[in-house]
C-alpha cells in the first residue's frame, strides 16, 4: 500500500510539473511579445521626440531579441550571424566599449549556412575575457572566412589578454572527449566554446568543431572548421 502511495505521488508529482510548464510557456511567450512592443512603443516615441541615438538604441535591442526568440530554425547565414554581431556592437559603442571591429567575409560567402547563434558566443568569448584588463584604441576583434580544402574555415581573432593555461589546457582537454560526457558538464560550466564546439560536432561529426590558438598577453584566434553548406 505504501508502495503504491510512494508511486502515486511521484506520478502526481511529474503530472503537476508537466501541467507548471505549459502554464509557464504562454507567459514565457507573452513576455518576448510584451517587450518587443514596449521597444516598438519607446522607439515611436523617440522618432516622434526626434532622439535618433535612443531610436538607433531601441532599434539594435529589438533586432537582437526577434533573432533569438522568433528565429525557428537551426541554421542561419553567416551574413544574418554578421548582422546580428553588428547590431550587439552598436550597442557596446554606446557603453563606451570601442573595440574594432573587423570583418574579412568574400560577398560568394555570406549566403553559405552555419549553425545560428554559434558565431556571437565566440566574439562574446574574446570581449569579456579577451578584454578583461582594459579596453583602448587598438582593441579589435577580427573574423574572417574562407574555403580550405574543400571546407568552409572561419576565424575569430582578436588581440587582447589570451587564455591563462590552466583554462586553455582544461578546453583543449575537453574539446577532445566525448560529444555525450562534454555536453553534459558544459551544460552547467556554461562555456560559450565548448557550447558551440559540441553542436558543431553534433550536427555535422567530429571532424568538425573549434581549434584554439592562444597566447597569454598575445591574443586569441579560435577557428571553426565546417562542411560547405
Amino acid at each position: 500500500m505504501c508502495e503504491n502511495t510512494e508511486k502515486c505521488s511521484i506520478a502526481n508529482l511529474k503530472l503537476l510539473e508537466h501541467y507548471l510548464a505549459d502554464a509557464i510557456a504562454p507567459k514565457l511567450h507573452m513576455n518576448e511579445d510584451f517587450m518587443i512592443n514596449i521597444l516598438t512603443t519607446i522607439d515611436s516615441y523617440a522618432i516622434q521626440a526626434g532622439i535618433e541615438e535612443i531610436s538607433n538604441i531601441i532599434q539594435s535591442y529589438s533586432f537582437i531579441l526577434r533573432y533569438i526568440f522568433y528565429v525557428d530554425r537551426e541554421f542561419a547565414t553567416i551574413n544574418e550571424e554578421i548582422t546580428y554581431i553588428e547590431k550587439y556592437w552598436k550597442l557596446l559603442s554606446y557603453r563606451d566599449q570601442h573595440i574594432n571591429l573587423i570583418l574579412k567575409i568574400p560577398k560568394e560567402l555570406k549566403d553559405f549556412q552555419i549553425l545560428r547563434l554559434s558565431l556571437f558566443p565566440l566574439v562574446e568569448n574574446c570581449i569579456y575575457h579577451g578584454f578583461k584588463n582594459g579596453i583602448d584604441e587598438n582593441c579589435y576583434i577580427e573574423i574572417k572566412a574562407c574555403i580550405l580544402q574543400s571546407n568552409l574555415i572561419i576565424e575569430i581573432k582578436d588581440n587582447g589578454f589570451g587564455i591563462p593555461a590552466e583554462i586553455s589546457n582544461h578546453i583543449f582537454t575537453e574539446m577532445e572527449e566525448s560529444i555525450t560526457s562534454s555536453t553534459l558538464r558544459n551544460k552547467k560550466s556554461g562555456n560559450g566554446i565548448m557550447n558551440v564546439h559540441n553542436r558543431i560536432r553534433l550536427a555535422y561529426g567530429k571532424n568538425y568543431g573549434l581549434k584554439i590558438n592562444t597566447k597569454e598577453k598575445l591574443g586569441t584566434i579560435i577557428g571553426m572548421k565546417l562542411p560547405i553548406y
